[in-house]
């Protein structure tokens, strides 16, 4: 079992807090990008015995900032015609959601750039100093869905 009391001798908290401090305010201050993020509202859906739903509902969308990779969309020929797959990469600083008790999860719906991505994975990758009590980002993978495919409808206010 790990033991996070245990911090790496040459990378004191002080440094620590000063490269959060760095990263929050260039996401926030200076990038600027931000995205919607909305969860699936468990209450409103209705699953069946294998816990699938024909129709999702979801909460309102949270506003967050963040650094966003769009990687480079391909065509697909077959049978049907041409489809055109996108996915983007999302980026959050670990510590403003944690302030703001928001975690990005599968299965969540990005609104950016005027698509819609759902979120196919979410790790932290990013280690100060290679130390796990030092984690510092959230990566999220989603890919391009459509409007028609997610049945998104306002739920009351």
């Amino acid at each position: 079992m790990s033991d996070f009391t245990n911090k790496p001798f040459f990378i004191p908290q002080k440094e620590v807090d000063l490269f959060d401090a760095f990263n929050e305010e260039l996401i926030d201050e200076i990038v600027g990008q931000s995205v919607d993020v909305y969860k699936v509202s468990v209450e409103n859906t209705n699953d069946n015995v294998y816990g699938e739903s024909t129709a999702k509902y979801y909460e309102a969308g949270f506003r967050v900032n963040c650094l966003i990779l769009y990687n480079e969309p391909e065509t697909i020929q077959d049978e049907f015609g041409s489809d055109l797959n996108a996915s983007i990469e999302v980026y959050f600083h670990r510590t403003t959601l944690k302030e703001a008790n928001f975690f990005p999860e599968i299965g969540d719906i990005i609104d950016w750039n005027d698509g819609y991505y759902e979120v196919g994975s979410v790790t932290e990758p990013q280690l100060i100093g290679g130390h796990a009590g030092f984690r510092h980002q959230i990566k999220v993978n989603a890919h391009r869905s459509r409007l028609s495919s997610l049945h998104i409808e306002q739920v009351g206010e």
